[in-house]
């Protein structure tokens, strides 16, 4: 695989950062190496960071009143040597992006567009496409920022073939990895039916027939020749192996995909 893509997470709410930090980390391509307030210097911080990031991942929620915010990203994307930059919002900042003339933005997102599919999107803005959810490119367009050709529209998505109680299953037990106790906490259920209902969820998505070949993982999901070729990568990396661990990495992979829109 190729090395991670390092990103550094500029957010001032504990429960967004840690939102978006453990989507990254339990992806195999992404990396945080570290998270900074929207009240700090980014350009200074940036020149002290080692390493340095690939993309910084700027959440405007809590500081659109800030003017120093839009100035700063400004003169951090036009120095010589500088992050990506992907903006991301709860709702459409249309107000923030009418003070960003100048700054080389690398994508939009908004958080309930994309989901758990978060480090997708940041996969492929480090391979040169700019990143935009749905309505996050409408906001861009009526705040009159010209978009590039080589924009990628992305959705999260629900997984089809997958009930709405096994989705919630694989979102906890997969997606962000609790533990299986805590999973039979939540779920009101035994212990040892935890880890029962987490092996039928694995059994239903076909994880030991796609590791052995006997099955396509597109069958069910959506046959993009992108997406597919990250999922090749990943199923190429793990091998044959069945090892829990292993099943738990590939079903992530394929539950945080996202939906590509033109």
């Amino acid at each position: 695989m190729p090395r991670d893509i390092l990103v550094t997470i500029v957010c001032n709410d504990v429960y967004s950062r840690n939102w978006m930090s453990l989507l990254l980390v339990r992806d195999w391509r992404t990396r945080v190496v570290s998270e900074l307030s929207l009240q700090e210097n980014l350009s200074l911080a940036f020149n002290q960071m080692i390493p340095k990031p690939d993309l910084l991942l700027v959440d405007l929620d809590a500081n659109l009143e800030d003017p120093g915010l839009a100035s700063e990203l400004i003169t951090l994307s036009q120095r010589k040597v500088h992050p990506k930059i992907i903006l991301i919002s709860s709702r459409p900042e249309i107000k923030f992006f009418r003070h960003i003339n100048g700054l080389m933005l690398d994508g939009y997102l908004l958080k309930n567009e994309i989901s758990t599919s978060l480090a997708w999107a940041l996969t492929f803005a480090s391979e040169g496409r700019f990143v935009l959810t749905p309505q996050a490119e409408e906001t861009l367009f009526q705040s009159s920022i010209d978009l590039p050709a080589n924009k990628m529209i992305l959705r999260g998505r629900s997984v089809p073939g997958l009930t709405d109680r096994q989705e919630e299953i694989a979102r906890l037990a997969i997606i962000f990895s609790i533990g299986r106790r805590d999973l039979a906490d939540e779920l009101k259920i035994s212990d040892q039916w935890s880890y029962s209902i987490v092996s039928e969820l694995y059994t239903k998505m076909g994880l030991e027939d796609i590791f052995s070949g006997e099955i396509d993982p597109y069958q069910y999901l959506q046959d993009d020749p992108v997406i597919r070729s990250h999922i090749e990568e990943i199923i190429n990396e793990l091998g044959d192996s069945k090892k829990a661990r292993d099943l738990e990495t590939l079903a992530f992979h394929l539950l945080t995909m996202p939906t590509i829109e033109e």
